[in-house]
């Protein structure tokens, strides 16, 4: 993990990795069942009686807490830049385009938020949690002014929210940025059954761990079952290419 003054750096405009106090929910079962690391999330049960096809109630559970924005930045100003566009097409000026869109509250409304959970309630060991180890977890060291305690961004819990309903509590560097979007990679990329498949297929072996290495968090280790050790390396346009067996 990196350290606090590496990791945290203010900045005004929305951005990738903004922590944010914010509304959490999820759709839940009947019994209310919730991890430990969601326990103090869940803190308000909601239950909508008949609103499944056969009568089945619909339960929710909501709660206020510190997260982060998962959203891209590409995606955050993705309509603003479409009116600025067709603004100036009108034959606005530039400046006044992006100030008559960004009086628009209609715009760029949502945001996907993962909240930030204690690496103590979570199975994995707290030391791999905050080394980074873990994949679905991103490590966030103690914000210096004590805004945010050591703790680990849950990317496994993804919801949706609206910007105008969130307090912004800190932001972060372009390195730390880098980090969370290698760990969305992984959990969307490496966990996925159909790659795992294709991959054992490739090698005609069972995948039995995956691994980061500390010393290099671009590459993956992916251990068989036979013992041997496939090696990716991460490239930028996002391809994973084998350079060992």
């Amino acid at each position: 993990m990196i350290g606090p003054d590496e990791f945290y750096e203010w900045h005004e405009q929305p951005r990738q990795g903004d922590i944010v106090l914010s509304g959490i929910s999820r759709i839940i079962a009947e019994d209310h069942r919730s991890p430990s690391q969601w326990e103090s999330l869940d803190a308000h049960f909601v239950q909508i009686d008949d609103a499944w096809d056969d009568g089945k109630p619909l339960g929710i559970a909501a709660g206020i807490g510190l997260a982060m924005v998962v959203t891209h930045d590409c995606q955050l100003d993705k309509e603003w830049n479409q009116r600025v566009r067709e603004l100036q097409k009108g034959g606005m000026a530039e400046e006044q385009a992006g100030l008559e869109a960004a009086s628009d509250p209609t715009l760029d409304r949502t945001l996907v938020v993962s909240p930030l959970v204690d690496p103590d309630e979570i199975r994995g060991g707290r030391g791999n949690l905050l080394a980074g180890k873990v994949i679905g977890y991103l490590p966030v060291p103690a914000h210096p002014e004590d805004l945010v305690e050591e703790c680990v961004v849950d990317l496994t819990y993804q919801c949706t929210v609206d910007r105008l309903d969130v307090i912004k509590v800190a932001s972060i560097s372009e390195a730390a940025r880098k980090r969370l979007r290698y760990a969305l990679i992984q959990l969307d990329a490496l966990r996925t059954a159909e790659l795992g498949f294709e991959i054992e297929a490739i090698v005609g072996r069972t995948i039995r761990e995956v691994e980061i290495p500390a010393r290099d968090p671009m590459a993956i280790r992916i251990q068989l079952d036979n013992g041997q050790v496939i090696e990716l390396l991460q490239q930028p346009v996002l391809q994973l290419l084998f350079f060992g067996l």
